[in-house]
């Protein structure tokens, strides 16, 4: 497949668009702005177009016309000079006020900022005091769980020793209810076992009484 070829034309306007763009007109800079065209075909039409912009440059102009040039740029420089002088004044005085604003505003911004590291200062010593404070109760809090602790464990240890002794309480009580009936029933059999005292015989004490011979 043959390459596609460029013509004169295509060259001298995309050199004359990169004058006007204010770029360098280099045969790379054509090629890219064609997309197409090898260097030797760009090369020869671009060298044909600077050949023709020489020869289409303007003449150079009489003395009299650089004369008049320059004394209207003159005139033109000292009123630019004289509107650029007023704006400049303009300018630093507007620029001493925005820097007397800004300094009083830095003024106040210190005060402000002041005025915050007290309050915060202020705001540290009274977090400082609260957490003092809150250690505290937390001491407090701790001693009096630790004291309820060992108050609970004494009553435990209280609950189980009444317990106890409750116990024994209800064993010497039984013990003490069987003595007793054991207590009973060997005074009832002592009652059984012993002898019957003796009667004393009348008849026996009368006759061996003397007798009254008289």
């Amino acid at each position: 497949m043959s390459r596609i070829g460029i013509t004169q034309e295509q060259v001298f306007t995309a050199a004359q668009r990169l004058t006007d763009e204010k770029r360098d007109v280099t045969v790379q800079a054509v090629r890219d702005a064609l997309g197409v065209g090898s260097y030797t075909t760009v090369t020869q039409h671009l060298r044909q177009w600077r050949e023709q912009a020489k020869g289409t440059a303007s003449p150079t102009p009489p003395p009299e016309v650089h004369a008049m040039a320059a004394k209207a740029a003159a005139s033109l420089w000292a009123v630019a000079h004289e509107q650029a002088q007023r704006e400049i004044d303009a300018i630093k005085i507007l620029t001493q006020e925005q820097i007397n604003q800004a300094q009083n505003q830095v003024q106040d911004g210190l005060q402000e900022i002041g005025r915050l590291e007290q309050n915060l200062q202020q705001s540290q010593h009274h977090a400082t005091d609260q957490q003092q404070h809150l250690d505290r109760l937390q001491h407090a809090l701790n001693t009096a769980e630790n004291q309820l602790a060992a108050d609970r464990a004494t009553h435990d240890h209280l609950t189980a020793r009444l317990t106890e002794v409750k116990a024994e309480l209800e064993q010497a009580q039984r013990v003490n209810e069987e003595k007793i009936e054991e207590c009973g029933r060997l005074r009832g059999e002592l009652a059984t076992r012993s002898p019957t005292p003796p009667q004393p015989d009348s008849k026996r004490k009368g006759s061996a009484m003397p007798v009254d011979g008289g």
